[in-house]
């Protein structure tokens, strides 16, 4: 934005929607960022909105601190995905999917297992939904069916111990 008030999210309250997407980014990506500043939040709503973030790496902290494979480069045209996975760790993986256009997007996203350790069958839930089993082919690949509002992001959790 070439700085001014476009390129800043005070008060934070009336950017919630960017804020969100920076949190989500962050945490999923998993960052241990040090942030700077006067505070964290400035409502009720925006508190709420951090707790979540932090609740969500704190529970997922182990896989999250792992490694990571890009499964779709980042283009800003279609899903953003990295799995992060970690074969000794529960989960196992964490599929995190963006999608940064402005419209709804569904597809069916193929997941790479092979280092999540799963060899067989994966189980598979988005969020805190209910899981799925999924049997892995030759490649170790599983094939998700993902659809994720504009400018929104889920999360998938896999395990298969």
């Amino acid at each position: 934005h070439g700085g001014g008030a476009e390129a800043t999210l005070e008060p934070l309250s009336e950017h919630l929607d960017a804020y969100g997407a920076h949190l989500a980014q962050n945490f999923g990506s998993g960052v241990q960022a040090c942030y700077r500043g006067p505070r964290w939040y400035d409502t009720a709503e925006t508190r709420e909105l951090v707790r979540e973030w932090i609740g969500f790496y704190k529970q997922y902290r182990t896989v999250l601190d792992s490694d990571i494979i890009h499964v779709r480069r980042a283009d800003g045209r279609d899903l953003d995905c990295m799995l992060h996975v970690n074969p000794k760790g529960h989960p196992c993986g964490l599929a995190m999917v963006y999608n940064p256009c402005d419209h709804v997007a569904s597809k069916t996203l193929e997941l790479p297992l092979y280092y999540t350790g799963i060899t067989d069958t994966a189980q598979i839930k988005e969020k805190d939904g209910p899981a799925a089993s999924y049997r892995l082919d030759r490649t170790f690949h599983v094939e998700v069916p993902v659809e994720i509002p504009a400018r929104a992001c889920t999360w998938f959790v896999i395990d298969g111990h």
